[in-house]
């Protein structure tokens, strides 16, 4: 058994990655459509990807500096080399190539979203105390984006 605390600070810090990504890919997807509708529907998701990055920067900065308030939990090396793989495979992505069509930014944006609800997952596993309610909160929205994206497909796309 390995006890580190590097794993939530990792996961913290690839939240961060995933919401400057999220924010870039709804912004471009913004720009790929000529519906208002659809331009708009996407600059608010872009909008809150920002708000995301931001809370989880300082989430980040707050752990970083309260590492000895901070309950530490152990972890096999099994579960050390799974967060390990979901940190690096989660960026394992070019935007551009997400773009091409209407059903492969549907698909993008849905597994980015279920990836940030895996990672805040992970993340409430390690420090259940830690700002249990900001997670809870922030993870309701991601549900949330999943439910809004998957109706805007519906509406727009599957006709």
């Amino acid at each position: 058994m390995s006890t580190e605390i590097f794993g939530v600070k990792d996961l913290l810090e690839s939240l961060v990655r995933l919401e400057q990504n999220g924010h870039k890919f709804y912004s471009q997807a913004s720009e790929k459509f000529d519906d208002l509708e659809i331009r708009e529907f996407f600059k608010f998701l872009a909008e809150e990807e920002l708000g995301h990055e931001k809370l989880y920067k300082s989430l980040a900065e707050e752990l970083g500096s309260n590492v000895s308030n901070t309950t530490r939990e152990s972890y096999d090396d099994e579960y050390n080399e799974y967060l390990q793989s979901l940190v690096e495979n989660t960026f394992n992505f070019d935007l551009d190539e997400s773009l091409t069509d209407v059903k492969a930014v549907y698909k993008f944006a849905m597994g980015l979203e279920k990836d940030t609800i895996i990672f805040i997952g992970e993340i409430r596993k390690l420090l259940p105390d830690f700002k249990a309610d900001i997670f809870e909160r922030v993870e309701k929205e991601e549900r949330k984006h999943i439910h809004l994206i998957d109706q805007w497909y519906k509406k727009h796309i599957a006709k």
